[in-house]
């Protein structure tokens, strides 16, 4: 893993415009993993939210980060993880608790 303190990531800003920016890199909770991503797609829902009120609802401030679906590689894992493990693959389904490891 790179040591970045950041991290590119597709952001969608409170005028409504989406842009490719830095963010900080998350440090994961105790039931949480950090996943490098190394594939994602846009999800009808990324666009959505640009929608009303009905979807933006989801986000709690901006800018947002954009992107709910993604594959990659798990970084670090929770103190309490006990599952998976530094080095796993998987796929994830983000604002889900799913994932699945391949």
């Amino acid at each position: 893993m790179s040591s970045s303190a950041t991290q590119k990531a597709l952001l969608l800003s409170a005028e409504k415009t989406y842009y490719v920016g830095e963010t900080p890199v998350p440090t994961p909770g105790p039931l949480e993993v950090l996943v490098k991503i190394e594939a994602t797609a846009l999800n009808p829902i990324d666009w959505k939210v640009t929608g009303g009120p009905r979807f933006s609802a989801i986000i709690s401030k901006y800018p947002h980060v954009c992107g709910f679906d993604g594959a990659g590689v798990v970084q670090r894992v929770g103190s309490e993880v006990a599952s998976l493990v530094e080095g796993d693959n998987m796929y994830v389904l983000l604002g889900s608790r799913s994932h699945r490891t391949y």
